[in-house]
C-alpha cells in the first residue's frame, strides 16, 4: 500500500508539472497571438494616424501612409483620412485627386500639405470627371497647403458646393480657365497663392451665391480676364448674392486683355475692398455692378487701394446698379490711357447718390470722371464743382511713386499720399479715429 500511494503520488505530482507547463503554453500562446494581434493592429492605424505620409518613392500596394512606408499617391491616403488628419506629401509629381463629402469640423480639420516647394498636382484622363486637377466637392473644413499645378484641362483647383475651404500657399499656373475656380461654397478661405496665366479665363473666381470669401495675399497676374472675379450667378441658384467678402492685401498685374477687371464684383453687396495693389491692368480696375447677380452693389467699402491703370485700359473704378449706399475711400485711382480716367459711374442719376467717394488720389494725365456709361465727362475740379470728390486731388506719378518704372508703387519721398487720407475705423493700424495722424493714401 505504501508502495502503490507512493506512485499514485508521482503520478498526481508529474500531472500537475504537465498541467502546469500546459496552462504556461497557453499563456503564452495568449501573449503571443495578443502581440501579433496589435502589432497588426497598429501597423494598420498606421494609415489613420494623426500625420500621413506620401512620396515618390512610396507604394500605394505595400505602403501603410508612415515616414518609412509612405503611399505613392494622394489618392491612396484620401482612403485612410479622417477628421483631425494630416496628409504630408513630399516633392515630386503627383496625379490630379478628387476629395467628396468628406466633413471634417474646426476643431479637427483635414489638410493636405506640402512638405516642401516642388510638390506638384498633375492633369489627368483617368478619372469620371478630368476637367479640374484638384477637385473638392460637398466637403467642410479642408485645407490645400503648399502645392503647384499648371496646364489643367480646365482648373487647377475647383472648390464646390463646401465650407471653411482653405487655398493657401500653392502656385497655379497657365491653366485653361482658371487657377482657382469656386461655386456654392460659404466661407472660404484664398491667401498666400500666386495664380497666373489662364488662357481663356480668371486668376481667381469665386461665384454661385458662396458668402464670407476671404482673398488675401494672392498674387494674380497674366490671366486672359478678371484677376480676382467674384460672381453671385443667380440662375445657378441660391440667392444671387455674395456678401460679407474681404478681398485685401492682393497684388493684381497684367490681367484684363480679354476684358473684365483687376477685381471684379457681380452681385456683391456688404462686402470690403482694401489695401490691393493693382497696377498695369488692361479693361478695369475695380468694378461693382449687376449682371448675373441678382442685384447690384450694396454696403461696399472700398479702401485704400493703389489702382494704376494700363495705357490701353478702361476707368480704375466704376459703379453700376447700384441698390444702396458705397463708401470709397483713401484710393490712388490712377490711369496712363488719357483718353479714360479715375472714376465712372454707368448711371448718373441712379448710381451717384449711392457712392460715397472723397479723399482719392487721380492722375493727373487722366483726372476724369465719367457718367451714363462714359458718354458724359468731367474733370475732377469740374466733378467737385457739382460737389463731389471732396478732399481729391490730382498727381503725377513722378510726385506720387517711388519708383512707378520698376512698379514700385510704394510712397516717393515728400509724396502728396502721405497723411492726406481720412481716419477709417477699420480696425487697421494707422486707421483709427481720434486725434491720430492722418493715414496715407493709396494701399499701405
Amino acid at each position: 500500500m505504501l508502495k502503490l500511494s507512493s506512485k499514485l503520488a508521482v503520478i498526481v505530482s508529474t500531472v500537475d508539472i504537465l498541467s502546469a507547463e500546459l496552462s504556461t503554453m497557453r499563456f503564452c500562446n495568449t501573449i503571443r497571438q495578443f502581440i501579433a494581434v496589435s502589432g497588426y493592429l497598429l501597423a494598420g492605424c498606421v494609415a489613420h494616424a494623426a500625420d500621413i505620409h506620401v512620396a515618390p518613392t512610396g507604394s500605394d500596394a505595400n505602403g501603410n501612409g508612415s515616414a518609412t512606408l509612405p503611399y505613392r499617391e494622394i489618392r491612396k491616403s484620401l482612403d485612410h483620412i479622417k477628421p483631425g488628419d494630416t496628409i504630408l506629401v513630399a516633392d515630386g509629381r503627383y496625379l490630379g485627386f478628387t476629395v467628396l463629402n468628406l466633413k471634417a469640423t474646426k476643431e479637427k480639420p483635414v489638410t493636405l500639405k506640402a512638405q516642401g516647394q516642388k510638390a506638384e498636382i498633375l492633369p489627368t484622363s483617368d478619372r469620371r470627371d478630368n476637367r479640374d486637377t484638384i477637385y473638392i466637392d460637398g466637403c467642410s473644413y479642408v485645407v490645400i497647403d503648399g502645392f503647384h499645378s499648371f496646364h489643367a484641362n480646365r482648373a487647377a483647383v475647383r472648390l464646390e458646393a463646401g465650407e471653411h475651404i482653405t487655398v493657401r500657399n500653392c502656385v497655379f499656373g497657365n491653366n485653361e480657365r482658371w487657377g482657382i475656380f469656386t461655386g456654392h461654397c460659404d466661407d472660404l478661405l484664398i491667401e498666400n497663392n500666386e495664380c497666373f496665366g489662364s488662357v481663356k479665363e480668371h486668376g481667381i473666381y469665386t461665384g454661385n451665391s458662396g458668402d464670407r470669401p476671404v482673398i488675401r495675399g494672392n498674387r494674380v497676374h497674366d490671366n486672359a480676364g478678371c484677376g480676382i472675379h467674384m460672381n453671385a450667378d443667380l440662375s445657378c441658384g441660391g440667392d444671387g448674392i455674395i456678401s460679407g467678402a474681404c478681398v485685401e492685401d492682393n497684388i493684381i498685374y497684367g490681367n484684363c486683355r480679354k476684358g473684365g477687371g483687376g477685381i471684379n464684383m457681380d452681385g456683391v453687396q456688404d462686402s470690403l475692398i482694401q489695401n490691393n495693389l493693382l497696377f498695369n491692368n488692361h479693361a478695369t480696375g475695380i468694378t461693382c455692378f449687376r449682371g448675373n447677380g441678382a442685384a447690384g452693389p450694396g454696403g461696399l467699402r472700398i479702401f485704400h487701394n493703389t489702382i494704376v491703370m494700363a495705357s490701353d485700359a478702361r476707368y480704375a473704378l466704376q459703379f453700376g446698379q447700384t441698390v444702396r449706399g458705397n463708401t470709397v475711400r483713401n484710393n490712388i485711382l490712377y490711369n496712363m490711357n488719357p483718353a479714360r480716367g479715375g472714376l465712372a459711374y454707368f448711371d448718373a442719376a441712379a448710381d451717384i447718390p449711392n457712392v460715397d467717394s472723397a479723399y482719392n488720389i487721380f492722375s493727373k494725365e487722366a483726372p476724369m470722371i465719367a457718367v451714363n456709361d462714359w458718354k458724359t465727362r468731367y474733370t475732377l475740379s469740374q466733378w467737385q464743382a457739382m460737389g463731389h470728390e471732396k478732399h481729391s486731388f490730382v498727381c503725377s506719378q513722378a510726385d506720387l511713386f517711388f519708383n512707378a518704372v520698376a512698379n514700385d508703387y510704394s510712397p516717393a519721398k515728400g509724396s502728396p499720399a502721405i497723411g492726406k487720407g481720412a481716419p477709417l475705423d477699420d480696425g487697421r493700424s494707422g486707421n483709427v479715429p481720434g486725434n491720430k495722424p492722418a493715414p496715407d493714401i493709396g494701399c499701405r
